[in-house]
Order: structure tokens, then C-alpha cells, then sequence
């Protein structure tokens, strides 16, 4: 599987990557629709992450990344965007991720597809 997305790196200092991923989401979401958009986290290190915003199906426009991840191996999880930050704090208890890809609604829920290498 290919994700193919405008990609930026996000600080993780006192959990600063909620806000700012957030609003990341915003400025595409008024253009594309929420529900149209899907993110990817990578590349973690001790105070940043790289994360991608890209369509469900096509292309974005002026994408800037493309990387390919496992067709399977997956974990997902369900809950509330309310809720975001408790349902990473259950996520992380088994340790770092590889990979994750968050979709939302505009009713207010999500969905968390995790990769953890093996």
C-alpha cells in the first residue's frame, strides 16, 4: 500500500502535536472535506513526527510525499476524536508505533489503523 500525502514534521513537546496536527487538518478539511482526508504518522524521534495528510482515493494536490507501508499486520481501534488523546495513551501502553493512519467524522468519530515493526 502506497499513502501519498502533503507531509510535515510536527513537534511532540507537551503534547503539542494535538493542536497543531489539528489545525493542519483544518486548512485541508475546508477545502477537501473531512471525511474525504485520511493522516499518517511516521518517523518518530524523541521530540518530532513527520505526518501526511492525503485523500482516501486520488491524489491530493501538491503532495510532497509518498510512502509505502505494509499491506498487513494492522491493529485498529474506534472511538470518539473527543476522546484522541486517551485512546493514544491505551495505544502507546504496548509501546512505540511504526506506523498510523487516523480517518474522522463529522460526527465526532474515528478510526486508528496501527503498524508496530515486528
Amino acid at each position: 500500500m502506497v499513502f501519498t500525502g502533503i507531509s510535515k514534521v510536527f513537534s511532540l513537546e507537551n503534547e503539542m502535536q494535538y493542536e497543531t496536527i489539528g489545525a493542519f487538518w483544518d486548512g485541508l478539511s475546508a477545502k477537501y472535506g473531512l471525511e474525504n482526508l485520511r493522516g499518517l504518522g511516521y518517523n518518530w524521534t524523541k521530540n518530532t513526527m513527520e505526518y501526511a495528510i492525503g485523500l482516501k482515493d486520488g491524489i491530493i494536490d501538491q503532495a510532497n510525499c509518498e510512502v509505502t507501508l505494509p499491506d498487513e499486520g494492522w491493529t485498529t481501534v474506534c472511538g470518539k476524536t473527543a476522546e484522541l488523546s486517551r485512546i493514544y495513551d491505551r495505544i502507546y501502553e504496548d509501546g512505540s508505533l511504526t506506523y498510523e493512519i487516523e480517518t474522522f467524522t463529522e460526527a465526532g468519530d474515528c478510526e486508528i489503523r496501527y503498524y508496530r515493526r515486528k
